[in-house]
């Protein structure tokens, strides 16, 4: 490992479980759902760049590759792959198509997703924690 900004990587982590833990109460406000929706997607690949960089790692493409390399090195798993794979898919839609958004047909994608961006939390806390780099995700606010 060369170097990974562990402050930014735990407030990363943090902000994805606060967005998973918000997703429920707050999914059925159309705008609180695009940006829920939108920032899961664009946390967790920014999570797979920094873990990229800092491992020396394959170079992705996309954000699709961001989240297949963690697949292949053992990051995450095959299931969380494929989950959150499924909703970048959709990231078009919030950024470019975000006026012509359903959002009917957005939710039940990330009602299903939502437990495996719990678990690519902890998937990626566990693997941090091999690699003995220490991580205080889940810490208290103000931390």
């Amino acid at each position: 490992m060369y170097f990974v900004n562990k402050e930014q990587l735990n407030t990363k982590l943090n902000y994805i479980q606060q967005l998973t833990e918000d997703y429920e109460d707050n999914k059925a406000n159309t705008y609180a759902f695009e940006r829920i929706g939108q920032m899961l997607i664009e946390s967790s690949v920014d999570i797979g760049n920094m873990i990229i960089d800092g491992f020396i790692l394959r170079d992705p493409g996309n954000y699709k590759d961001v989240i297949d390399i963690l697949a292949l090195e053992k990051v995450i798993s095959t299931q969380t792959q494929d989950y959150i794979n499924q909703t970048i898919d959709v990231r078009k839609q919030f950024v470019f198509l975000y006026d012509q958004l359903e959002d009917s047909n957005l939710i039940p994608l990330f009602d299903q997703a939502i437990p495996y961006y719990q678990q690519f939390v902890a998937e990626v806390v566990k693997f941090l924690k091999s690699e003995n780099v220490p991580v205080t995700a889940f810490g208290e606010k103000g931390e």
